[in-house]
């Protein structure tokens, strides 16, 4: 609910700015009226009485002896021709205009004239933006102005595109140059409204005011961290804890069942990425075990590594040293390159100890954990702190380290690591520290006031601006803002036949189905409802291979071997049809998978598991060709085979790497595989529930020119 606000009392101003209004006068404040006619007294006393300040500028100019009738001369001339003047004027804005006649004229006033007889330039517009920042302004022009709710459609529609634009777009004194044309215009059409002018007068009427008002400002004690409001902070800190004890308290302390250190949050991004990953590669840098040689060698080996795409990818910073490296990409360092390029740089047992962090690293990184992820997690930890004690000097021994031992009680404590870790708290950090503030640093209120114009500027858009929903501009609106409806957009999406997909969908259900393969699945479960409405393009014909595929996998998943195909004979025989409608990418639960075809191969390689002949499961690692959406209902006389949710399957048509029975690199989480793939048969079409994970793809030879496939399994993200 917005705050109310106090009435204002106005009065008819009818000074030399207001009296230009169409009304002959304008109601403004008291405060503004008071000011606008000490303005106008200011202004015609200092006109009247010219040859005052002329004299006084003369006489502190001259530093010579002069002709005095000469100069006596002069000035009587130039009074006589002043007074003259001034016995010509017949109002106040011809006074104005001789004060201003010598004076140079902005770029606005040049190209638009003179706007009430105001000049802006950059130091005005950044007055008037720090005034913004930090306190109310009182503007002018923008107190006599209603509330955008009494304006009509046409009037709402430019206060608020113009506000967005400005929002967005202009910064400086041009935000103040684009109102001055929009109000040119305005008085062109003969339209009597004008829009303020002043970014603050503008966002005021436009209603972000209302979103804003209440923020306030907060100061913090250095030393004991008390909080206080700004307009009530003491001159020096009066908590009676710190200056009796030297103790910092927190009200937190109060609470009976707070206990100070079990209640502490490690964050895992610092702890393991910012802070042991990084220490480490300096000590091998130290040491000696890795130089600049070592450093090119590892950059060509990664150069043709393929990352899922929520992965960022390193480019040359291994090649120059590692510099500037953020969290993100320690993450990819830990989990990806790691192991692929240190087995050839370090000696065996640091490479082995490391190999222990990386695989804690994969365990506590897992969306969702388990208990005993957990576990085997501290384990590797414990197995890594006790091998840097025996490889290293003890001085790499820190108490970052120490924390390691404490994140296994963390995330029993507190759950897995993507609830609490700092990814993105300082993802929002980067945000606030890209909003304009005039370049003036610490004023908190202003980055909240813009932070929250940013992230309520669709809401904000759709509420206003209902009635005009129907008009071919609201569009315009949606791409001022940054939380666009992308269902509104998706012009190629069936989204009657998509709606079934998001019925009854179980979570539990969903993941479950990628790992236990008893369950039965068909490809026509309800997806999550982040993967609709999918964006699936004009129907195509399919290959005849892997259309054959299609038949054989819908033989073995419904267990009908009379299922027909086109090339058979058509009779009661339930039929496949060979018209499907490709898919670009399925987001399932933050997850992304796309096809290789037309991309660069990121988010198209997966793992999924298969039964053997010998009865055993094994995760076999494939690339998916392109995503799909296939029409295929049984015979409805056949109870056996209705499915109760659709006819609609979403498939992946996938080549399945060979794998090979090198298991040497088991332990470093990389598997060793063939570069080439099975033959295509019914085990191709895979449905999306049936994938396990992602996976990063690495070109490798052997020692012996081999080519091969290094396969990373990755966290897979869940979102739900």
């Amino acid at each position: 609910m917005a705050p109310i606000r106090k009435p204002t009392v106005r009065k008819e101003c009818r000074c030399s700015i207001c009296k230009s209004k169409t009304l002959g006068f304008d109601c403004v404040s008291v405060k503004t009226f008071k000011r606008h006619q000490e303005k106008d007294n200011h202004d015609i006393t200092h006109v009247q009485t010219p040859h005052e300040d002329t004299c006084d500028t003369i006489s502190s100019a001259v530093s010579e002896p002069v002709n005095q009738e000469e100069d006596g001369f002069e000035f009587e001339q130039e009074d006589v021709e002043m007074n003259s003047e001034l016995r010509n004027l017949n109002d106040t804005n011809d006074i104005l205009d001789i004060r201003t006649r010598n004076q140079p004229f902005s770029e606005t006033d040049c190209v638009f004239g003179p706007e009430d007889n105001v000049q802006y330039t950059s130091d005005t517009y950044k007055e008037e933006y720090e005034d913004e920042s930090d306190v109310e302004m009182d503007n002018d022009e923008d107190s006599s102005l209603e509330s955008i709710s009494e304006l009509n459609l046409i009037h709402q529609f430019i206060v608020i595109s113009v506000a967005l634009f400005v929002s967005l777009y202009v910064v400086d004194e041009g935000a103040v140059i684009l109102i001055a044309i929009i109000n040119k215009i305005l008085q062109f059409l003969f339209d009597p409204f004008r829009l303020p002018v002043s970014v603050a007068g503008l966002k005021r009427l436009a209603g972000f005011e209302a979103l804003t008002s209440g923020v306030k400002k907060y100061v913090a004690c250095s030393e004991c961290h008390a909080i206080y409001d700004n307009e009530a902070a003491p001159l020096c800190c009066t908590s009676p804890n710190f200056v009796a004890h030297g103790v910092r308290w927190s009200e937190l302390h109060r609470l009976q069942y707070f206990d100070i250190v079990r209640c502490t949050i490690i964050d895992p991004m610092h702890n393991l990425f910012l802070g042991t990953a990084k220490r480490m590669l300096e000590r091998w840098v130290a040491d000696g075990l890795i130089d600049d040689k070592k450093l090119v060698a590892m950059q060509k080996a990664v150069e043709k590594v393929v990352l899922p795409p929520d992965y960022t990818s390193l480019g040359t910073k291994i090649a120059k040293g590692f510099p500037y490296m953020k969290a993100d990409e320690w993450k990819s360092w830990c989990l990806v390159y790691s192991p692929v390029v240190l087995r050839d740089v370090l000696p065996l047992p640091e490479f082995k100890n490391w190999i222990e962090f990386v695989n804690a690293c994969r365990y506590f990184t897992k969306p969702s954990v388990s208990e005993e992820d957990i576990e085997k997690g501290h384990k590797c930890l414990e197995e890594f702190c006790k091998g840097c004690e025996t490889l290293y000097d003890l001085d790499l021994l820190s108490p970052n380290m120490h924390l390691h031992l404490h994140l296994r009680q963390t995330m029993i404590d507190f759950g897995p690591v993507y609830g609490y870790w700092l990814f993105s708290f300082e993802r929002y950090n980067s945000v606030l520290k890209n909003i304009k503030t005039n370049r003036r640093n610490g004023f908190e209120s202003t980055f909240m006031r813009q932070f929250i114009e940013e992230s309520w500027k669709g809401d904000f858009v759709r509420r206003l601006l209902k009635p005009m929903h129907a008009l071919a501009c609201f569009e315009i609106f949606d791409k001022f803002t940054t939380n666009n409806n992308n269902t509104n957009t998706n012009t190629n999406t069936n989204t009657n036949t998509n709606t079934y997909l998001s019925h009854s969908f179980s979570i539990s259900e969903y993941l479950e189905a990628s790992q236990n393969l008893s369950m039965i699945i068909r490809g026509n479960e309800p997806l999550p409802p982040s993967a609709l409405p999918l964006k699936t393009r004009p129907l195509s014909f399919m290959p005849k291979h892997e259309y054959d595929c299609l038949v054989g996998y819908y033989q073995a998943a419904y267990k009908n071997p009379q299922i027909s195909g086109c090339k058979d004979v058509i009779d009661d025989s339930p039929f496949v049809n060979d018209w499907i409608e490709m898919v670009k990418s399925v987001d399932l639960l933050g997850q992304s998978y796309k096809g290789c075809i037309g991309t660069n191969g990121r988010g198209s390689y997966i793992q999924a598991y298969f039964t053997e002949r010998t009865g055993s499961e094994h995760a076999y690692v494939g690339e998916i060709q392109y995503l799909f959406v296939h029409n295929f209902r049984p015979t409805v006389s056949s109870l056996t085979y209705r499915n109760p949710h659709s006819s609609q399957h979403v498939f992946a048509f996938v080549k399945w790497f060979k794998s090979t029975l090198d298991k040497t690199r088991e332990l470093e989480g990389v598997e060793l595989l063939q570069d080439e793939f099975y033959k295509q048969d019914f085990q191709s079409i895979l449905p999306v529930h049936r994938i396990l994970l992602t996976v990063a793809i690495v070109d490798y030879k052997t020692t012996k020119n081999v080519n091969k496939k290094l396969a990373i399994p990755l966290p897979k993200k869940i979102y739900y």
